[in-house]
């Protein structure tokens, strides 16, 4: 009896184990079935390698790019289709490459590598991106850039030139209607030639083109050549520029610093009132120089303050104080400051005026 009783509890636990044996199978088959939809519906191609850098498996989107189905790559080296790839290793940005279709015809593309290992066996996961379309777009857009840059900014100079000239009296006097249309077009001839140039800059920014000349340079220098550039414009709108320089000298690129400045002071200008000033402040503080910019104009709301080193963006303004740009200039300062290792920042308060500051490390040769 008590055997048949011992037995009885053995085969309730044998049909429990079945039964958990069987829950955790249909458990492992619905997750490799859903794996193997997510990695199959993935809008980017996948491909499965091993070690030895051999094609184990591919999606369905590898065959849309390259014509050949996952069974006509299975068994295939990496060379196969990226014949420039000799190596690939897990990496945080994207890598472009020629990739090869079965046509025999050659297409951009973006891989990126992440490494998986399990049960001590190392495999690579390598999405591929078909950039083909994206790479002529952003060639048509430096085309047009360098365009822009050789026939708009020549001509461009050459008209502000005459203008000055004018102006100048160099061919004849004007009357005082005169001036003010010289002056108007000078302005006018001013702005686009400042847009050509941040255009070219940005250009560079994101092309990683953009040089920093690292030399010995001082607080002074850098604010003094900022003065020197932005007087006319203040004097122009009655605005008053004023600066406190300590001694002290530090490494940067100084005319890329000078451009920085230049652009945070012609931003407070516009924004202030008549009669109101500026303040350009510059000090050594530590290890570090550090530069401010402060006005006692509109300020700006706290919702946007995030987003105004952004590209292209541009704050809300009332209508009284409507003025131009192109969301550049910032972005601009933004990049040029980091480049240095630096950073810049933004103290304001709606109502009560703005102060842009930025700090740049000492700088090794």
């Amino acid at each position: 009896m008590k055997d048949d009783t011992s037995r009885d509890e053995l085969l309730e636990i044998i049909e429990r184990q079945e039964s958990a044996i069987n829950k955790m199978s249909q458990t492992l088959d619905t997750i490799q079935n859903r794996t193997r939809k997510i990695l199959t519906s993935l809008p980017l191609g996948l491909l499965i390698l091993n070690e030895e850098m051999v094609i184990e498996a591919a999606n369905s989107r590898i065959e849309q790019i390259f014509a050949y189905t996952p069974r006509e790559l299975a068994g295939q080296k990496i060379q196969f289709i990226f014949p420039e790839v000799e190596t690939l290793e897990a990496d945080s940005q994207p890598k472009r490459t020629p990739g090869k279709i079965k046509t025999h015809d050659y297409i951009v593309c973006e891989i990126f590598a992440n490494e998986y290992e399990d049960d001590g066996v190392k495999r690579i996961f390598l999405h591929v991106q078909d950039v083909t379309e994206k790479q002529r777009l952003e060639q048509l857009r430096k085309d047009f850039v360098q365009m822009v840059s050789h026939d708009l900014r020549t001509p461009l100079t050459s008209i502000n030139m005459l203008l000055s000239m004018l102006s100048q009296d160099r061919f004849g006097k004007l009357d005082d209607q005169g001036y003010t249309a010289v002056d108007r077009a000078r302005s006018n001839a001013d702005y686009l030639i400042k847009l050509v140039s941040d255009l070219l800059d940005a250009e560079k920014l994101e092309s990683g083109d953009l040089e920093i000349e690292i030399q010995p340079t001082s607080v002074k220098n850098v604010i003094g050549k900022t003065v020197d550039a932005t007087q006319d414009a203040a004097k122009a709108q009655k605005v008053s520029v004023e600066t406190e320089a300590t001694e002290g000298g530090f490494l940067a690129d100084e005319d890329r610093l000078v451009q920085v400045l230049i652009n945070l002071v012609s931003n407070a200008v516009k924004y202030s009132e008549a009669g109101s000033s500026i303040l350009i402040r510059g000090t050594i503080n530590g290890e570090s120089a550090v530069f401010s910019v402060i006005d006692h104009g509109p300020g700006i709301p706290a919702n946007q303050q995030e987003a105004i080193f952004q590209r292209y963006k541009q704050l809300n303004q009332p209508k009284k104080l409507k003025r131009r740009g192109f969301g550049l200039g910032l972005a601009i300062c933004k990049a040029l400051v980091e480049a240095h290792k630096g950073r810049i920042w933004l103290e304001s308060e709606e109502g009560k005026g703005s102060t842009f500051s930025f700090a740049i490390p000492q700088q090794k040769l």
